[in-house]
């Protein structure tokens, strides 16, 4: 990777096709000894959690090669949240528009190879796994991992939604929708209701429109995940 002004490497790449639940990675570096400052595993890790095997090969690989002081992230459903929607479910399955999510049955949930399906607009559908995170906290102290920071993904958003330059990067990735939709655009939803919020909002505050807002479906969607922070110690 080249700095853009004057050419110089910044850093180089290297890209490795493999099941990281599965197989070890330093044995496919081209230096098996160098060490990292940063892991981020974004919406994968509980694909790992069909047994314990692989979520401990997860975790070798994510931890083993960090330097002290050096972190892993990530992002990964809530299991206490899923638990909670299918227990308020009639049925196995719970969901809207947006995403579905399907267990095999109810009260059963072992810490391995707890098996549901989620399908999200767009995306894939596969067999995922629940993750308790009690348990990923305590499997990490094995690599020495101490866990830092954890928020659901709504007390994340909310969190860093104060601060003004996280607001630029929202708007500058178009990640939020804008409310009112202008004359050449459509909301995402066709519910009327699903923008009851940003309604209200706007009704009851001096603010500059367009707004930026997720549908009603949308929240519900990503208040499924939580995010995560542990750190190498000494």
């Amino acid at each position: 990777m080249k700095n853009r002004r004057d050419s110089e490497y910044i850093f180089s790449a290297e890209f490795i096709t493999a099941d990281c639940s599965k197989e070890l990675l330093i044995d496919k570096f081209r230096d098996p000894q160098m060490c990292f400052d940063i892991c981020s595993c974004q919406f994968v890790c509980h694909y790992s959690f069909e047994s314990y095997e692989q979520a401990d090969m997860m975790l070798r690989n994510a931890c083993e090669r960090l330097s002290p002081g050096g972190y892993f992230i990530g992002t990964t459903p809530n299991s206490f949240e899923l638990i909670r929607r299918l227990e308020a479910s009639e049925t196995e399955s719970f969901g809207n528009e947006i995403y579905t999510v399907k267990f095999q049955k109810k009260g059963d949930y072992p810490l391995f190879g707890c098996k549901y399906d989620f399908n999200l607009e767009g995306v894939v559908n596969v067999p995922e796994f629940l993750v308790y995170f009690p348990l990923l906290n305590e499997m990490a102290k094995k690599y020495n991992m101490k866990l830092v920071y954890k928020k659901t993904f709504r007390e994340f958003y909310e969190e860093k939604i104060k601060n003004n330059e996280n607001k630029m990067l929202l708007k500058r990735m178009q990640a939020l929708e804008p409310y009112p939709a202008n004359e050449n655009s459509k909301l995402v939803s066709e519910k009327v209701d699903d923008y009851e919020h940003a309604a209200k909002y706007m009704k009851n505050s001096q603010v500059r429109l367009p707004l930026g807002t997720l549908s009603k479906s949308e929240w519900e969607a990503t208040s499924i995940y939580l995010v995560f922070a542990f750190e190498k110690q000494q």
